[in-house]
């Protein structure tokens, strides 16, 4: 009996240990998956499983850069080593080099060390490897920086002039438009865009801070204060002061419907091609338009698209809001108060198509929304367009319509992206300096693309690397000569005209077979220049270590020439630089300059760099050098060193593709394919090149 007692406690103890141990686990797990990060972590693996930009891999290839006393160590290694193993490590071989040409093979030390790009220290602003627009003064320091590291903004006072410029009842009437105001903000950073965003009538800009404010008042813009104490920079799409500036926005909205306008909200990257204002006009019983994400058109008139048929995301760049939504506003604040972490965009779409419903008898396309409080429509995306419906669509040439609005979206290249894509329309307002430069430009073409472009668009219409062949058989074309000229323009000291680019497939976030699901266009198409080239990590961005990566090269969009702006003292100050065969007699060898003969002026094929400058020396008083074909222009740099320099600064050059179903499923571009190298992330190449996914 003692016995059968002693076992049966001995059985509620296991029991009770065992029951203690369930808890704790159950408890832990509670922990775990409570936690926002855990979340988030789920639902990018499930929404976002590839990693589909190069962006995404900076947090694995974060550069560490020391500056002492002027002078730059990367990974410890000072400068002049670090140069020697870099040129060691990729063959020096012809820029120029086709597919058909073939390079003897060089003995090569492969470098210990990737050689990683420098970046200028700013004081307190938001340290950025790609900025355009300087504010601040570069100055010298002994402190280590890491790239895209944030600098936090010190807290800001109310100045006079911030006082003096609060939007008031008076201020917006005498702006306003019959009672609409059209209502963008900025901080320093896009201040070339606030200037290519003020044509048109009834708007007001918000300064984000003091520089910009006063630079405004002074051109006589219609702002306001809206002093934020946000960075100077780049926002940075998806950064806490991305989400900050969003938040900002929506208070816009609110404050001026309580001074009773109609509020018409515009990013500073939509452009307005048309006053939208009568447009607005023609649905007086609309309480809220949005623009939207949907890639294709439910109408092909300047009607509202169809609910819920353009159903897709809405987006926030463009919208109209009358007093009736101020309880919808002012709901949206508190749902990203409570959050941080919530998107504007997204909180804006759970919260509007909550309890939405069509009104199948509305002849203006509007339906309910808000749980049926808002009559609410969708612009039409062939007028309101974004950056897909647009650029790489077109889908207003298609449907023969003029356009309201351009937000430049569904880009790849940060704001040096969008900037670019804005030049190639001949949409952005640059100053006079933009279209001339010191020693002039070089210009080319891609040659007779016939051929590639049959066999460019998808293969095998799958998900498969397979499909992508014929796509990068004919952008490493246009790499190959685009590189080409990259380097006669170093050479030069010019800046380079590029020519307009060919896709044969689009490119998206996720897996597609060729186009993104629900857009509509043919293949191949012409592509913008980010959908190949990162404007905004190499092509825009100033390295700041001319020793490792040589000179910056300036480049200009493919319709440069053709822009108003261009003045006739440049455009027509031309030579065409034609390329004969090596040792045809009338071509200058470079051993003396090439007379310009009727606008024209010969040289050999196959020249190296000294060579080349030597035969343009007549020519080069002319401000463009147009050459007649890329192919072999250049042989090589005469001194080592300076191809290795180049090659650095190649490898930053390339974009990436994406998508095929794979994990990763994106595929680099790669300026140097032709060429046995080590690219960015110091994986050795051979030859032939092929397409291989990640890293």
């Amino acid at each position: 009996m003692a016995l059968q007692q002693a076992a049966a406690k001995r059985g509620k103890g296991i029991a009770l240990g065992v029951l203690g141990v369930i808890m704790l686990v159950m408890f832990s797990l509670m922990f775990m998956v409570g936690r926002h990060t855990h979340w988030a972590e789920v639902y990018d693996e499930m929404v976002h499983p590839f990693d589909a930009h190069p962006d995404g891999l900076v947090k694995h290839h974060t550069t560490v850069l020391h500056h002492d006393a002027g002078k730059v160590t990367v990974s410890g290694i000072a400068h002049e080593e670090e140069i020697k193993q870099a040129v060691e490590g990729t063959n020096m071989t012809q820029p120029t080099r086709s597919t058909e040409q073939t390079a003897a093979k060089e003995e090569k030390v492969e470098p210990a060390v990737e050689v990683k790009p420098a970046v200028k220290v700013k004081p307190a602003v938001e340290v950025k490897p790609n900025e355009e627009k300087k504010p601040a003064e570069v100055v010298k320091s002994t402190e280590t920086v890491i790239v895209k590291a944030e600098t936090k903004e010190p807290e800001e006072k109310l100045s006079m002039l911030d006082e003096k410029y609060t939007p008031t009842k008076e201020m917006v009437a005498k702006i306003a438009q019959d009672g609409y105001l059209v209502v963008t903000w900025a901080n320093w950073h896009y201040q070339d865009f606030v200037h290519t965003w003020v044509g048109i009538t009834g708007y007001i800009v918000g300064a984000m801070d003091e520089q910009l404010l006063e630079t405004l008042i002074k051109e006589d813009v219609n702002c306001f204060s809206m002093k934020s104490g946000l960075t100077l920079g780049d926002f940075g799409w998806g950064s806490k002061t991305f989400a900050k500036m969003g938040r900002e926005k929506i208070r816009l909205i609110a404050l001026f419907l309580k001074l009773g306008v109609h509020v018409v909200i515009a990013d500073v990257d939509v452009l307005f091609l048309r006053n939208p204002i009568p447009y607005f006009q023609r649905y007086p019983t609309a309480d809220m338009l949005t623009s939207s994400d949907h890639l294709s058109n439910t109408v092909n008139d300047e009607s509202l698209e169809r609910w819920p048929q353009a159903g897709s995301a809405a987006n926030i760049g463009i919208m109209m809001f009358r007093e009736k939504s101020l309880d919808f506003v002012h709901e949206w604040i508190e749902l990203i108060e409570k959050d941080e972490t919530v998107w504007d965009q997204n909180a804006f779409n759970d919260l509007f198509k909550k309890g939405s419903k069509p009104l199948p008898d509305d002849p203006q396309g509007i339906f309910l929304a808000y749980n049926g409080k808002l009559r609410t429509g969708i612009l039409p995306v062939s007028i309101f367009c974004s950056g897909h419906t647009y650029f790489t669509q077109r889908m207003y040439e298609a449907l023969k319509l003029d356009v309201y609005a351009v937000h430049a979206t569904f880009q790849f290249s940060g704001t040096p992206g969008k900037r670019n894509r804005m030049r190639e329309k001949m949409f952005f307002n640059d100053p006079p300096e933009y279209f001339n430069h010191d020693h002039g430009f070089v210009s080319f073409n891609f040659g007779d693309l016939t051929e590639l472009l049959k066999t460019a668009g998808p293969n095998t219409n799958g998900h498969d690397l397979a499909n992508v062949q014929g796509h990068f058989k004919l952008v490493n074309h246009e790499i190959l000569l685009t590189r080409n000229a990259m380097a006669i323009a170093t050479v030069l000291g010019r800046a380079v005209v590029m020519p307009q680019l060919y896709c044969g497939l689009d490119r998206w976030w996720a897996p597609h077979a060729g186009t993104i699901p629900g857009s509509k266009f043919g293949l191949p198409f012409p592509c913008p220049l980010d959908h190949v080239f990162d404007l905004e990590g190499g092509w825009a961005r100033d390295f700041g270590a001319p020793d490792a990566f040589g000179p910056n090269i300036e480049y200009r969009e493919h319709s440069f020439f053709n822009n108003k702006r261009m003045t006739p003292a440049v455009r027509d100050s031309k030579v065409v630089v034609e390329i004969c065969p090596a040792g045809k007699a009338e071509c200058s060898d470079g051993s003396a300059a090439a007379p310009v003969v009727a606008g024209r002026v010969k040289i050999q094929a196959g020249l190296l760099s000294e060579k080349l400058k030597t035969a343009l020396g007549e020519a080069s008083k002319f401000k463009v050098l147009e050459f007649s074909t890329m192919q072999g222009a250049m042989a090589n740099f005469t001194k080592p060193e300076d191809w290795g320099r180049f090659a650095n600064r190649m490898r930053q050059y390339g974009s990436i593709w994406c998508c095929i179903m794979a994990h990763p499923g994106h595929i680099h571009y790669d300026m140097l394919w032709d060429v046995e190298h080590k690219d960015k992330f110091d994986r050795k190449w051979g030859l032939p090149w092929e397409t291989k996914t990640g890293p």
